[in-house]
């Protein structure tokens, strides 16, 4: 049975049925599992997402108010392959 992903966010151009920008977001979500859901957006669409967005946050732990961690990723297809584009960037310590 093949698995349809739904992107958390997505930005549709004008006239278009799909999205050309997806962002994922995960917080309780494992980052293993935010990959998977990128190479099923790119790969599966053949390239009609063009750009993955990960938004990744670390869960809060008993007694804290305060996101501590997280990280963004850019996600692209290249050569029918979902791959890293450029570097994680740290939005939290």
């Amino acid at each position: 049975m093949n698995r349809v992903k739904v992107p958390d966010v997505a930005i549709y151009p004008s006239k278009r049925m799909r999205p050309t920008v997806a962002f994922e977001f995960g917080y309780t979500e494992p980052y293993e599992q935010l990959k998977e859901d990128v190479k099923l957006l790119l790969e599966g669409t053949g390239g009609g997402i063009s750009k993955v967005i990960v938004i990744k946050l670390e869960p809060l732990v008993e007694g804290e108010t305060e996101i501590r961690a997280g990280f963004v990723e850019m996600w692209c297809l290249e050569g029918g392959k979902a791959k890293k584009d450029g570097a994680r960037m740290v939005i939290f310590f």
